[in-house]
């Protein structure tokens, strides 16, 4: 009986060193198929930033030769001169910046080092909290700019709705930006990227 029941007992544990093992690598593939997951959602991700700043680039370009200029009045008088002055030096310096967030996205390598990745993401984040503010800030000069260039009425009673408009529109924008703009886009990656990093790390993944 004793013989027996030492039988029964080393088959018990020989199926749960079995059942461990198994569990151990399906623990292991499980992983790795999240690192993959990851790995691809995050490529897709950094392409979809490239295409928003590249947009942020090219988008512009028809709105001011089509909309914007052909609206201004070419003429030495001084409000005239003034605002385009305004409305051109803004427009230049935040193209600038666009083109310096784009160059910034697209030497952007998910397969790159992890820790490289990462610090150009915080690097790409803090840029463009720094130019979303200043965008921000600059915004009623350049529509004053384009009021004055256009020869529209700017202290005129009648525009009252419009600054009315623009001052919803300017919030509104602020919450969107702040929840699914760029930045929270670049936030969401930085954090994809160090879950990544945590399964390069784990002992149960080949490296």
């Amino acid at each position: 009986i004793q013989k027996s029941y030492a039988m029964e007992l080393d088959e018990i544990k020989t199926i749960w060193t079995q059942h461990e093992k198994i569990l151990v690598e399906n623990t292991a593939l499980n992983k790795q198929l999240l690192k993959k997951l990851l790995t691809v959602n995050t490529g897709r991700r950094i392409d979809w930033l490239r295409i928003r700043t590249l947009a942020a680039v090219i988008l512009p370009l028809p709105l001011y030769i089509f909309i914007v200029i052909p609206r201004i009045r070419f003429t030495f008088e001084f409000d005239v001169v003034f605002g385009l002055i305004l409305f051109a030096s803004i427009s230049v310096v935040t193209y600038i910046w666009a083109i310096k967030l784009y160059v910034m996205i697209e030497k952007l390598n998910p397969d790159g080092p992890i820790t490289a990745v990462s610090k150009q993401l915080r690097r790409a984040e803090r840029y463009k909290k720094k130019i979303t503010r200043n965008c921000f800030i600059l915004a009623p000069f350049m529509i004053i700019g384009i009021f004055l260039s256009a020869g529209i009425p700017f202290f005129s009673s009648a525009m009252i709705p419009f600054y009315a408009l623009v001052v919803v529109v300017f919030l509104i924008s602020l919450y969107v930006r702040s929840k699914h703009g760029l930045a929270a886009q670049i936030r969401k990656i930085d954090r994809e990227i160090e879950e990544i990093a945590k399964l390069e790390t784990d002992p149960d993944i080949a490296a």
